[in-house]
């Protein structure tokens, strides 16, 4: 009977969203952005992605409204606004496929999607899961959540050709990196015996490409954030066909904001040319010059390359300049999307000798810093590696992610180097605890009001009511602090109960979603850990190959370079004077340019603890003398063994998101 009763709430409760949401798209004459009818529906509680989804869920099923995929609501029983006449396409079909592989005459499609627009309305729609005929890898169920058993009882690509044919007719076709799924499409009609589309396309990624020169890669989920809307959750060809569609219209109103006022100049603007032919031909050796490499030397370092203006284009290390430099004769121009074009613009090639890869490392992390280079991906944008937030100076404190550390008494974390996984964790933490995600200030009475929608879904204590028990949201706000500091595991413990409830009821997908936050947690606090770790302990001499002398010793204090010292007749000294100006010294908080050099020497440390070339010390008690004998001690062996190894998390994952639109 309660069920029934909390059932009719929430059903009541909808009901008044819809009408309070109808009610205000006929004030505004009849249609109004997406942005701000949210705005008005559930205030100003959050980014409005969060409430995005709810709306659409609620809103669609009724009649009385419609969404354009230009972002409007309007009223369904009144004429489209003029700005309708106006859209550059009128009519068009959206498309997606998702496929066993990349490779049309070796792979097949397992599940195809087809969206007609009308006037920037969805008129119909065509989805079909489609049986393959084989085994669906992992990786793409990964990626797709399509599993075989889901295929299994579905059409064969043969059965639906002629559906597929007659629903595009003779529409312009609409897709993200379109030529990929038409490729797919044409293989699979010509395998059947049938015609192949000649229809007239616009690829969104071509679009993006020329209007949004901001963007790179042009992914479809960098694009949508872009333009203002959300990425995709998972890869689904009915899902990706919507998307693809509302970006579409909305670059279409980009182009038209920068003169493109028809169809054939939209056309030319998102032409995508073919891919070049790569043969032994298009090898790099072709139009780099070998004169570049004749003064580089077998050693450890830093190159630079430069273009014809003198602009530095790329920065990479080595531990042997020579071979790194003449491996890029060897590759084929545009190997990845990644470097594509990098070696056509290279002019000249800088370097500098450094006396360990460890140093070369470093020295390339500050470079790309300095310099910005377009073709350094992995680690030119520190400025966007986000810090936690707990806002603890506001007597209501909430957690949220800030771009930059201020001065005003609240307890911070980070940066983060993973901005995607520093905003899980605060989705994770505000999930799992009903802290307000609102704006208010609470300094003021006015700054109290009307609760918003998160307090009826039991997200939110409701501190903007007046009546929250302060101690109880302070006891949640400390059980935050003690999660991101390390002292409490509470949390863990709950989200554990929530995946053994979640597994016994066999709700599989919502334990899927547990397991993933838990994992989430496990990665940005173990970050965190690391970082902590390297400030307490990491207290050390460690003794590396030098340039000018034979060796150099880096003292480092709570993971930070404190100071360099070349092995001469005075080092004794000289490492006590360093040693003398240490004492009490602790490290700032870290900047977004130093979080990078950190890690990488914070990752070379751990790694490489066991290796005597690391003089472990206390700083407060430190005898100059005894580590001068105990640094003179270290075999040359040691010093070789010291293992570096590159990190390229972040490279590879761009280059995993360059394939996950081809899929």
């Amino acid at each position: 009977m309660q069920q029934q009763s909390d059932h009719t709430e929430t059903t009541q409760r909808y009901t008044n969203l819809c009408d309070r949401a109808v009610g205000f798209i006929e004030e505004q004459g009849g249609t109004v952005n997406e942005d701000v009818l949210i705005s008005h529906v559930f205030g100003s509680a959050g980014s409005a992605s969060i409430w995005r989804p709810l709306l659409r869920n609620v809103l669609e099923p009724d009649e009385r409204v419609m969404f354009r995929a230009n972002g409007d609501w309007f009223i369904t029983n009144q004429p489209l606004p003029v700005a309708t006449d106006q859209l550059l396409l009128s009519q068009f079909v959206a498309i997606d496929v998702e496929t066993t592989g990349l490779q049309a005459h070796r792979h097949k499609i397992i599940e195809i999607a087809l969206l007609r627009y009308r006037d920037g309305v969805l008129e119909r729609r065509y989805e079909s899961l489609l049986n393959p005929g084989r085994t669906i890898p992992i990786f793409i169920t990964k990626l797709t959540t399509i599993r075989n058993e889901d295929v299994a009882e579905a059409p064969v690509f043969a059965e639906i050709a002629q559906d597929v044919l007659d629903f595009i007719g003779e529409d312009i076709i609409v897709g993200h990196n379109v030529g990929f799924d038409i490729g797919f499409i044409n293989t699979e009609l010509d395998r059947v015996g049938k015609p192949s589309l000649i229809n007239e396309r616009i690829d969104t990624m071509g679009l993006a490409t020329r209007l949004l020169r901001e963007i790179r890669k042009p992914s479809l989920d960098k694009v949508a954030s872009a333009v203002g809307l959300n990425p995709r959750g998972v890869h689904r060809a009915g899902g990706d066909a919507r998307l693809t569609a509302e970006v579409a219209m909305r670059l279409m109103t980009t182009a038209t904001q920068q003169g493109i006022n028809n169809v054939d100049r939209l056309k030319s603007v998102a032409y995508v040319p073919e891919p070049r032919v790569r043969d032994d031909i298009g090898r790099a050796r072709a139009v780099l010059d070998r004169s570049l490499v004749a003064d580089l030397p077998k050693k450890p370092g830093v190159y630079i390359m430069r273009d014809a203006r003198d602009e530095i284009v790329y920065v990479g290390k080595a531990k042997n300049l020579r071979n790194r430099v003449s491996s890029y004769y060897s590759q084929p121009i545009g190997m990845t999307r990644k470097m594509d074009g990098l070696i056509e613009n290279v002019r000249r090639i800088d370097h500098q000798v450094v006396g360990s890869e460890i140093e070369a490392l470093l020295l390339e992390s500050q470079l790309i810093h300095r310099y910005q280079p377009r073709y350094n991906v992995a680690l030119k944008k520190s400025e966007h590696y986000p810090y936690i937030k707990v806002d603890t100076s506001n007597p209501w404190p909430r957690v949220y992610l800030a771009r930059s550390r201020k001065d005003d008494d609240a307890h911070y974390y980070g940066p983060y180097t993973s901005a995607t996984s520093a905003r899980r964790t605060v989705d994770v933490i505000n999930s799992a605890l009903p802290l307000r995600t609102c704006t208010r200030t609470f300094r003021n009475a006015k700054s109290y009001g009307k609760p918003c929608m998160a307090l009826e879904l039991r997200q939110c204590m409701g501190p903007c009511t007046g009546k929250v028990d302060r101690d109880a949201y302070q006891a949640h706000v400390k059980a935050v602090l003690d999660l991101l500091e390390g002292r409490d595991d509470a949390m863990y413990q709950q989200l554990h109960r929530q995946l053994e409830e979640a597994a016994e009821a066999l709700d599989f997908e919502r334990a899927d979603r547990i397991r993933k936050n838990i994992l989430n947690l496990t990665a940005i606090l173990g970050e965190q850990q690391r970082t902590r770790d390297a400030d307490s302990i990491l207290n050390l001499a460690l003794v590396l190959p030098g340039v000018e002398s034979e060796r150099e010793v880096w003292l480092i204090l709570h993971g930070v370079l404190w100071s360099r010292l070349s092995i001469e007749n005075d080092f004794e000294e000289r490492l006590a004077e360093s040693l003398e100006r240490a004492r009490g010294w602790t490290p700032p908080p870290r900047n977004h340019d130093e979080v990078d050099e950190a890690g990488l020497l914070a990752r070379f440390l751990f790694r490489n603890a066991d290796n005597p070339a690391l003089v472990m010390f206390s700083p407060e008690s430190a005898d100059p003398i005894a580590i001068a004998e105990r640094i003179r001690a270290v075999d040359d062996g040691n010093i070789a063994t010291l293992d570096v190894r590159k990190e390229v998390a972040k490279e590879e994952q761009e280059q995993d998101s360059d394939s996950d639109d081809a899929l």
